[in-house]
């Protein structure tokens, strides 16, 4: 899997591509970029759209009334410890 600096930058020239804003946010473990969807985006950009949201580690979408329609994807910084790391592991 690509670095998580690949995958932001990927995931941001996509949206971009397909017509819509995107902004990057910083939190501590993870990055995480949102674009405002309008009403009227087109039914064949669909799919690119949702093999862009693939590449993240976990993506969503967001209908408000009030804030309007979104969407987000989040990209963690580190990857997650693989299973058996933590304490107690009897294997």
């Amino acid at each position: 899997m690509p670095e998580p600096e690949a995958r932001i930058e990927g995931i941001r020239a996509g949206l971009a591509a397909v017509g819509l804003t995107p902004v990057i946010k910083q939190y501590r473990d993870h990055t995480r970029i949102e674009a405002a969807m309008p009403t009227t985006f087109p039914a064949e950009a669909w799919g690119e759209l949702l093999a862009l949201l693939a590449e993240a580690d976990w993506f969503g979408f967001a209908d408000s009334g009030v804030r309007g329609r979104s969407l987000w994807a989040a990209v963690r910084k580190h990857p997650p410890a693989p299973p058996g790391d933590g304490e107690g592991d009897d294997t």
